[in-house]
């Protein structure tokens, strides 16, 4: 599953949000959005938005749970391979959860004070694909292999390296080499071109 999603990322790398993708769809995002909105009325009562809230919170979730859903597959397979106790499980549960909420007040908090000039573009969320998908499918094919390397600490921080030293590469080839060789892979470019040429039009205008 988890290459599954992995793989399905990479794609997204190069042919964002073409075909099967695990990014939230532009037409669930209005929705999501106005509800939002909705729940900034000053006239709901506390219980309203209280349920609001709620509602909210699990209708994103469960959208955007195929978006997320890999590493948690990766995290519970690594627990069971362990062959983890209960009390252990439920330990480590809370810690994941902690450190996950953790890294989104992080990401909120850079929302709120950096993207009231910009907001995050294609390019940014191209990236976020391929690290998450290069990590993904990383763990996963540790897993399959040889899930042992994840129970050292150095092991697994070899890992993690070998990922991020994958994406570099990936990045290096796919933005620098190969089009320096005239060899242009992925729809990023070709919107590029769209766009420039949208821009000179306007401006022959």
């Amino acid at each position: 599953v988890a290459l599954v999603f992995g793989l399905v990322n990479l794609k997204d790398y190069f042919w964002y949000k073409e075909g099967v993708s695990l990014t939230i769809s532009d037409s669930k995002k209005p929705g999501i959005f106005q509800r939002m909105r909705n729940l900034m009325d000053p006239n709901l009562s506390f219980g309203s938005l209280l349920g609001g809230t709620v509602l909210l919170a699990a209708g994103t979730s469960l959208v955007e749970f195929s978006c997320t859903a890999g590493f948690p597959v990766i995290w519970t397979n690594m627990l069971v391979s362990q062959n983890a106790g209960t009390l252990t499980f439920v330990l480590l549960l809370l810690l994941y959860l902690l450190v996950y909420q953790v890294e989104a007040y992080f990401i909120f908090a850079a929302a709120v004070f950096s993207l009231q000039s910009s907001r995050i573009e294609e390019k940014h969320g191209r990236l976020l694909k391929l690290v998450g998908g290069t990590l993904m499918l990383t763990l996963a094919g540790v897993m399959l292999i040889r899930p042992s390397l994840m129970n050292d600490l150095g092991s697994s921080l070899i890992i993690f390296g070998i990922a991020l030293a994958a994406v570099l590469l990936v990045l290096l080839l796919h933005r620098v080499i190969l089009p320096r060789m005239g060899i242009r892979i992925g729809s990023e470019f070709s919107s590029k071109r769209r766009k420039h040429s949208s821009s000179r039009r306007r401006g022959n205008r």
